[in-house]
């Protein structure tokens, strides 16, 4: 559980990081405060050690040896050939070392010496400072004094429990800082795993709490969104699968009814069986164009929508379209015509622009009444070719607009059944045109007319 928990993940590796800076910073900062110390006591036996070699330049032999029974430190003196000659009472002296005779004599060349380590004269580890005894310019001997590492040490540990107390404290105000920090990076997360997990269950109604505008808001934001559009799309393909349903339900129910009369012979005229007939054919060929749409849109989703482009003038299957079209449109006294054709060529599929053009035309038959007028023009507009169809038919409802070019929607569905359309040719016509690299847009009021506008690449 805890390894699979983020907020627990994400507590930890902040703890452990700042846990790991905690200790560096308290081996480094006790070193360099050991060092300051050290530093310190140095200049401290210096500067003592200085004192003391003034008055003894004062005071003679008698002083020095006053110096080393009233002085707080381990104090040696020496005459200019290195020999002692007062000491502190309470030193057990031992023969020098190399490094203490290095030290002395450093002094007794005129300079100020200091040398931390072991110590035989001494005896034990610490600092041991030497500082030249002038009289009247001459170097007459030094002073030694020595400090041990104890006295150093004993004054740091103190402060060292200090650092450790601050250290630990640091770590118990991270600590609380940690969970506070890694609960608002997780909560969110987890509140997008579960939304996530929703929607591969089909709940696509679930939402992520958004609060803020980083980066965590902005992702739950989009994953709304995305809920949103499966919610939309699950929607749309429910409703697509329902009236595909019913658009192959209704001819076939047609031709088996009247089949079945034909077959029992339940008519009575000739001109009542032929009627039957007709029926029959007309369904079957409303169940072809159906199917037909169906198997198009499919390739399209597929992205294996045939495609043989080839260089065309548009304005010649315009004419076409609109001359193998205008008996339909005048049997309904509705006047179709061409207002203005530029000479334009394009590089695309003759048979699938033609189908983007019937569409277009005979929805603008179907839907404007008697006595109406239906326009084509074709113009260049800059590099597309732009075709567009107007009429002056019932139009289209405003609010339904940014869906006509959806599978299967219409604006009145009664109404488009009698007129005998499948809902499926505007989404055939924005695939087919998108295909070619283009687009369409519609434009329309109720009681006035639409404009459908197609705009395709023109070739180079």
């Amino acid at each position: 559980m805890i390894r699979r928990n983020l907020a627990v993940k994400v507590g930890l590796s902040i703890m452990g990081l700042i846990i790991a800076v905690s200790i560096v910073q308290y081996f480094a900062l006790g070193q360099l405060l050991k060092n300051a110390f050290y530093q310190e006591a140095g200049t401290e036996l210096t500067a003592q050690g200085q004192q003391y070699a003034n008055m003894s330049a004062m005071g003679g032999t008698m002083m020095m040896q006053m110096l080393c029974v009233s002085a707080d430190a381990s104090l040696v003196m020496v005459n200019r050939s290195g020999s002692i000659i007062a000491s502190s009472p309470s030193l057990h002296l031992s023969t020098p070392n190399a490094t203490d005779k290095s030290v002395m004599q450093r002094a007794l060349a005129g300079h100020n010496a200091l040398h931390g380590g072991s110590s035989a004269l001494f005896g034990g580890t610490g600092i041991v400072a030497a500082v030249p005894i002038r009289s009247q310019g001459q170097v007459n001997g030094a002073v030694v004094l020595f400090r041990s590492e104890t006295t150093v040490v004993s004054a740091f540990d103190h402060v060292e429990w200090l650092l450790v107390l601050a250290a630990l404290g640091g770590v118990l105000v991270s600590l609380g800082l940690t969970v506070i920090l890694s609960k608002r990076i997780a909560n969110p997360l987890q509140q997008m795993s579960k939304v996530a997990q929703e929607m591969t269950n089909g709940n696509y109604k679930a939402k992520v709490p958004v609060t803020g505008q980083d980066e965590v808001a902005r992702l739950g934001e989009a994953i709304n969104t995305l809920a949103a559009n499966l919610n939309h799309l699950d929607t749309s393909r429910k409703a697509f699968l329902a009236d595909v349903a019913h658009e192959l339900r209704t001819p076939m129910s047609y031709i088996q009814g009247y089949s079945q009369v034909l077959d029992e012979g339940l008519f009575e005229t000739e001109d009542e069986e032929r009627q039957y007939v007709r029926i029959i054919h007309d369904e079957a060929k409303r169940l072809q164009s159906l199917v037909n749409d169906l198997f198009v849109l499919a390739q399209g989703d597929a992205q294996m929508l045939a495609m043989d482009k080839q260089s065309i003038e548009i304005s010649e299957l315009i004419v076409s379209v609109v001359e193998r079209m205008r008996k339909e449109a005048e049997d309904k006294g509705i006047d179709i015509k061409i207002l203005g054709s530029d000479d334009i060529v394009l590089n695309a599929d003759s048979a699938r622009l033609e189908q983007v053009l019937v569409n277009l035309v005979d929805n603008a038959i179907r839907y404007t009444p008697p006595e109406g007028h239906i326009q084509l023009r074709l113009r260049k507009s800059g590099a597309f070719a732009e075709v567009t169809v107007s009429d002056t038919g019932v139009g289209i409802p405003k609010n339904d607009l940014p869906h006509i070019w959806e599978r299967m929607y219409r604006v009145e569905k009664s109404r488009s059944r009698e007129r005998g359309g499948t809902g499926l040719g505007l989404a055939i016509v924005k695939q087919i045109v998108e295909a070619h690299g283009g687009t369409v847009d519609a434009q329309s009021e109720e009681n006035r007319g639409t404009t459908i506008t197609v705009r395709i690449p023109i070739s180079n």
